[in-house]
């Protein structure tokens, strides 16, 4: 009987003590979102780490967690490519639950309280009426590669753009016909012209000296875009700086076959009103070009780093610096032949640049951004015997500023202007075979160019119909005329889901600085030399059909009609005056055309990404000299590439694991030569590469573990780098009319595998 009762006492207490504890065991639950974006976020782990309970959210970002006792927890949230979030929070004996809204920020995404919801999912804030590619924050990094963090290589995965030549070692690019030296780079507002590590002969390589780690938003105008870009002839890609996240300091440090990272951030000062955020680099390329490449000797490495600051000085007013800067080196190592006092034996590569920038937002409508900046990109080549070779120095002053006025509801208007002080420096020197000073000369350019640009974009009849449109107004120290260029943009949405886009636009493009005229002695004094600039003439037509609210076909046809207009001063040998050409006439004509035609995805749950083919034609018209009138003869441009396919595909599998890959399709560029036949009209052939990427985390209480594994050009196509054309004439006849044509190209990028670490603490 005694032992019946303590058996049934003991049953009661566990049955007591259980119920009690159900009691009071309370449940979590919340919602996660992207904070660039708001979209719910699927297949994100959250753990609450001192009861060891896990949960994984549903396709609506929704989750939830039973069974907690009363107690102090910490929430803890991992998804693969986004930063690592904790959240600490206590529950009482008396609460039943709690629920949580969290936005999770992407690993190269500034760390920010609240969902920043930038306009259309494709298009950003801009105008539907300007045709525009751009980079997600994700994007950005997924495209880029682990041998080389480098955002204008990203840039060659978007449809329509390829490497310049096809060169898998340059970062310079091409845009449907349009050559990357007739397009503009604009960082935080400024024109910066080359900003590579490297050098830009054949046989060379480049590396942008930015990092997809420091950019917060890329875009592609590729035609007909705003006059606020109007510097070139081709297409312009704005690139805008990230600022520091306004929290305590965050580190994350990468370790790569290439190269190794280290980026950090946070507030500046106990009230958050500013950030900071700097980075550095430093490579090991030798490695890859000893142990992939085979050459054994050439050493390259570079260095470079970053900050940039901010900080409200008033609730309405920001101001903010951007430094950067680097050196790339170059070294000719254990030739097996005897080098000549004219070899390249090492060379380096600088490049420093800093802005100061100022926004006020005098009222809600209206803003003022005034910026100034300064760069410089010296180069300095020597031989052998460690004596100059060639020494290049570009230095350039810029200021400007713009003023935006949302003036009336849908109507805004948009004003800027640029004044540019720019030099640049060349000294040359040729060396005899015993190493004396054959020749030396040298020549510089100094000058100022200014413009300006009002632009004013509207909406009508429900915002059915949007327009923008702009004028650009061009001066130059070396010219004596002032051109004005107009550009006209316009959406319509012709249904629910179906939008038609026009756009036309004229453009100019100036050598900048120029070198000034030879002047002939007295008694005549005449200047003697070419005058030259660029104007062109962009068209498009597009139809864009949504599917759903994260997928869209896009149909675009584009023309670009360029001419090159010079104007030369002389001496007429028959008066023995000074002469001159009546104005600007046309020297070169050339134009691209074609259409284009993009499916893109784009959500953090789902397959994203795009598939674009762009079909284009880039013709070249010169006139044969000294007929008159003169015969133009036509044939293909160096940026002719016929078909271009690119494609790229990003996917999420897990809380952990995440793959990508970008396959990349070209019919090949032409080579610049003459032949028989024209000049032109040899190519190097298809251009094929197939890159894969996957990336799995490990997450720990308050840093996380990502490895990267990537393995470049997988199917091992061979992509030779064109190098130089050479003409031989047989023994017998020298001089002739039909040489032999010889075309040197080096090896491409081969079958790459690479890995890297990233710690984020």
């Amino acid at each position: 009987m005694h032992d019946r009762l303590a058996g049934f006492i003991f049953l009661s207490s566990v049955f007591l003590s259980s119920t009690v504890t159900a009691l009071y065991a309370a449940e979590i639950r919340g919602k996660v979102v992207s904070a660039a974006g708001g979209e719910p976020l699927a297949r994100v782990q959250v753990a609450v780490l001192e009861a060891r309970r896990e949960a994984v959210t549903t396709n609506d970002g929704d989750f939830v967690i039973r069974g907690l006792d009363p107690g102090h927890y910490t929430l803890r949230l991992n998804g693969v490519g986004y930063r690592l979030a904790t959240v600490e929070f206590s529950l009482a004996a008396d609460e039943a639950g709690k629920e949580f809204d969290i936005s999770l920020v992407p690993d190269n995404f500034r760390r920010t309280e609240k969902v920043e919801v930038k306009g259309d999912i494709f298009q950003g804030p801009d105008s539907p009426a300007i045709s525009e590619l751009n980079l997600t924050s994700t994007e950005l990094r997924e495209t880029s590669t682990v041998v080389a963090d480098d955002p204008l290589r990203s840039i060659q995965t978007l449809p329509g753009v390829s490497a310049e030549g096809g060169n898998d070692f340059f970062a310079q690019f091409s845009v449907m016909g349009a050559s990357y030296g007739n397009s503009s780079i604009y960082v935080d507002g400024i024109l910066v012209p080359s900003p590579f590590h490297g050098t830009n002969i054949t046989q060379g390589a480049t590396l942008s000296i930015f990092t997809s780690e420091t950019l917060e938003d890329v875009k592609l105008y590729p035609a007909a875009y705003p006059e606020q870009y109007g510097d070139s002839v081709g297409a312009a890609l704005a690139l805008q700086t990230r600022d520091g996240s306004r929290t305590a300091p965050i580190f994350r440090a990468s370790i790569g076959l290439a190269d190794s990272e280290l980026l950090g951030e946070g507030k500046l000062g106990k009230d958050k009103k500013g950030s900071w955020l700097a980075s550095a680099r430093k490579s090991y390329l030798g490695y890859l070009l000893r142990n992939r490449l085979n050459d054994t000797h050439d050493n390259v490495s570079f260095y470079d780093g970053d900050l940039k600051l901010t900080y409200d000085v008033a609730a309405n007013q920001t101001v903010s610096f951007y430094g950067v800067g680097g050196q790339t080196l170059y070294e000719l190592l254990d030739l097996a032949y005897a080098p000549t006092p004219n070899n390249i034996q090492r060379a380096t590569n600088d490049f420093e640049m800093g802005r100061m920038g100022w926004r006020w937002a005098v009222t809600p409508h209206l803003l003022i951004d005034t910026r100034a900046a300064y760069f410089q990109a010296p180069f300095y080549y020597w031989n052998p015997n460690r004596k100059p070779l060639n020494n290049v120095h570009y230095a350039e002053w810029v200021t400007g500023g713009s003023l935006v006025w949302n003036w009336q509801k849908d109507r805004v208007l948009e004003g800027g202007w640029t004044s540019r002080r720019a030099a640049t420096t060349e000294e040359q020197t040729l060396y005899n075979p015993n190493g004396t000073v054959e020749s030396a000369g040298s020549q510089s350019g100094v000058g100022w160019k200014n413009d300006g640009y009002v632009q004013q974009s509207s909406s009508f009849f429900g915002d059915r119909l949007h327009l923008a449109g702009g004028l650009r107004l061009d001066s130059s120290q070396q010219f004596d005329f002032h051109p004005i260029s107009p550009q006209l943009g316009a959406s319509l949405q012709v249904a629910s889901a179906t939008q038609l886009q026009f756009g036309v636009g004229r453009y100019n493009q100036f050598e900048f600085p120029g070198y000034p005229p030879i002047l002939i002695p007295p008694p005549l004094r005449c200047p003697i030399g070419i005058e030259s600039y660029q104007a062109a003439n962009h068209y498009t037509a597009g139809v864009e059909q949504r599917i759903g609210e994260t997928t869209r076909i896009k149909l675009l046809l584009f023309d670009r009609q360029n001419q090159e207009l010079i104007k030369e001063s002389f001496v007429d040998p028959i008066t023995e005056t000074c002469a001159s050409t009546h104005g600007f006439v046309a020297n070169e004509r050339d134009y691209s055309r074609g259409a284009q035609i993009v499916l893109q995805s784009r959500t953090a749950n789902r397959l994203s990404g795009w598939i674009g083919y762009t079909l284009a034609y880039s013709r070249e018209r010169i006139p044969i000299c000294c007929d008159v009138p003169p015969i133009w003869i036509q044939f293909p441009t160096t940026e002719d590439q016929r078909h271009t396919l690119n494609l790229f595909a990003s996917y999420r599998i897990n809380p952990t694991v995440h793959i990508s890959g970008k396959f990349l399709f070209g019919s090949g560029f032409p080579i610049p030569s003459g032949s028989a036949t024209g000049p032109n009209v040899l190519r190097l052939g298809d251009y094929q590469r197939l890159d894969v990427r996957a990336e799995k985390d490990w997450a720990f209480t308050r840093w996380k573990l990502a490895l990267y594994g990537e393995v470049l050009n997988l199917t091992d196509h061979n992509n030779p780098r064109y190098f130089y054309t050479s003409y031989t004439c047989p023994p017998n006849q020298p001089g002739c009319s039909s040489p032999s044509t010889t075309v040197v190209t080096g090896q491409g990028l081969p079958i790459t595998p690479t890995a890297g670490l990233a710690f984020e603490f």
